[in-house]
């Protein structure tokens, strides 16, 4: 079983937006923007492939694991629609709306793949995504950027980062009880992975667009170390029990436990 805390806290996003900074600077914070974009969407999608899989799931520890995953996903996708509503409203309406028509696209997508797909499939969707996000999640623990104070919303991204690594194990976990075929996880989780990251691409392109910008910058350590993460994920060997977590990450979430409400 994994050591799982639900923790029930919500941030305010006050501080303001501050998009006058290098073309290298806005590509980093766009990227989490769009990112949060996906993430009332995205997230109830998990938590709707969870509540299947939990059905047929014969160990009770991990139904346990898989419940508190859902819990978690729940308090991570309310957060970020109130960061989402000060995102809109950076822009003026027309593009708020544009933004709210990718929502609605995204929205469909995961609606019809809950209703048409396959549980192997959205398993293997959810399992394809956690991968990639904890990959990601641990670079930017590995190079403290979780410590930001430049992106908007940077603590709620700490707190659903932590959380992201505390959970890890999750999908992975109930992909191999109930489904178990690598290749079809490397087939279907990439596929995932690509229609996911899409979604990300047209948010930050709208924005970007929105701004009148062409946000560009070098590879950063944190991006290639995020790189070389992911690529593990692909390996037979995989298994995100065997990590290593990074220094601070247990400080931080124990942090997060003692701000969460009772």
């Amino acid at each position: 079983m994994a050591d799982i805390t639900v923790r029930k806290i919500r941030f305010s996003f006050e501080a303001p937006f501050d998009f006058d900074v290098s073309d290298g600077e806005l590509g980093e914070m766009l990227g989490p923007l769009a990112l949060s974009m996906t993430m009332p969407y995205l997230e109830p999608y998990l938590i709707r492939t969870m509540k299947v899989a939990i059905k047929r799931i014969s160990d009770p520890a991990l139904a346990e694991d898989a419940r508190r995953f859902s819990q978690q996903e729940g308090h991570h996708y309310r957060n970020h629609a109130v960061l989402n509503d000060r995102i809109r409203a950076q822009f003026d309406e027309s593009v708020a709306a544009a933004l709210r028509g990718i929502e609605a696209d995204l929205e469909a997508d995961y609606q019809r793949f809950t209703r048409t797909r396959s549980l192997r499939f959205n398993l293997a969707y959810a399992e394809g995504f956690e991968a990639m996000t904890c990959a990601a999640a641990l670079a930017a623990a590995e190079h403290g950027a979780f410590e930001s104070e430049t992106l908007p919303g940077a603590e709620m991204w700490a707190w659903h980062m932590a959380e992201e690594i505390e959970h890890r194990t999750v999908a992975f976990d109930v992909y191999a009880h109930l489904v178990g075929s690598y290749p079809y996880r490397i087939l279907a989780g990439t596929w995932s992975q690509w229609h996911y990251v899409s979604y990300i691409r047209r948010f930050a392109k709208c924005m970007a667009n929105a701004l009148g910008r062409t946000p560009k910058g070098p590879k950063t350590p944190l991006q290639r170390a995020a790189l070389r993460n992911y690529l593990r994920t692909w390996s037979p060997r995989y298994d995100p029990a065997k990590i290593e977590l990074p220094a601070g990450v247990e400080e931080l979430l124990a942090r997060y436990s003692a701000m969460a409400a009772p």
